[in-house]
């Protein structure tokens, strides 16, 4: 019998964000109920102050903990399947790793990204914006040198993929990332099937970033801030009906044994949350 369990990982610390926290309680209401699936919660240290930088990182030995964490619930567990809720992108690192090094070569990584996360502690400093180059071997060395089944460059299909910044690009060309740029016209859930019929990828890993989504059709995502009118980097285009064709093609062709979805930024629901701390009668 296939045993898939769900984890729930509220880690903020990689995208230096406590709202992600939150999102990560949502995904875990929001996500459709299986008793069959054993649902786990990686215990996460909560906001107690801001975050220092180690070695041109925000809160690089919490992070690192964090991956032990959910390494260890992991290989506690042994699933065949696991559902990842987060929380930001890194909470990926721990469950990709674990079934590349249970299905070896059969196993592609679907990207579904607005951005490449291939950064490095040179070009950047939140955590969450490395994880894929953190499970490619390279990233932060400190992250990546806990990955034990690293993936190679041609294992990666980008879905939803914005323009990369410079220095991005630099490093998804150092590191042979064949990538497409998605801004006039996403990949078809054809080509996807293609792809993963060319590679035999008979098994699938899919990180699911919510900030691929067009923000002015799903807001609760870092580029819809109340607020907030300018970004450091690129917003989503794509729509949830594309979202969808992708996850039924995906499925089609290769069988789906790991999902993440991550960086959900409930923002009304926080502010709610924080307007009803201050109404007498629920205390």
């Amino acid at each position: 019998m296939t045993k898939t369990i769900r984890l729930k990982i509220p880690q903020w610390q990689g995208g230096n964000n406590p709202t992600y926290s939150l999102g990560s309680e949502l995904l875990s209401w929001l996500a459709p109920k299986n008793d069959q699936q054993k649902e786990i919660e990686v215990p996460i240290p909560v906001f107690e102050g801001p975050l220092e930088k180690e070695n041109g990182v925000t809160a690089q030995s919490i992070v690192a903990a964090n991956v032990d964490r959910t390494a260890e619930v992991i290989a506690e567990e042994t699933p065949d399947k696991i559902i990842t809720l987060g929380g930001d992108c890194l909470v990926s690192q721990a469950p990709f790793d674990y079934l590349h090094g249970k299905y070896g070569s059969d196993l592609g990584i679907i990207w579904i990204d607005a951005h490449p996360d291939i950064s490095t502690p040179a070009i950047f400093h939140n955590e969450h914006a490395m994880v894929l180059g953190n499970l490619l071997g390279q990233g932060d060395p400190v992250l990546a040198e806990k990955v034990q089944h690293p993936f190679n460059a041609k294992s990666i299909l980008y879905v939803g993929l914005q323009q990369p910044s410079p220095d991005e690009i630099v490093i998804l060309d150092e590191l042979g990332i064949n990538y497409q740029v998605q801004t006039e016209k996403m990949i078809s859930p054809a080509e996807v099937k293609t792809w993963l019929k060319e590679n035999e990828f008979s098994k699938v890993v899919v990180h699911f970033d919510l900030d691929v989504l067009d923000p002015k059709e799903f807001r609760m995502l870092y580029f819809a801030e109340p607020g907030v009118e300018e970004y450091g980097a690129a917003g989503g285009k794509m729509t949830l009906a594309e979202v969808k064709e992708i996850m039924l093609a995906i499925a089609e062709q290769s069988e789906v044994v790991g999902l993440t979805v991550a960086e959900l930024l409930p923002w009304d629901v926080q502010n709610l949350q924080k307007l009803f701390s201050d109404f007498e009668i629920f205390f």
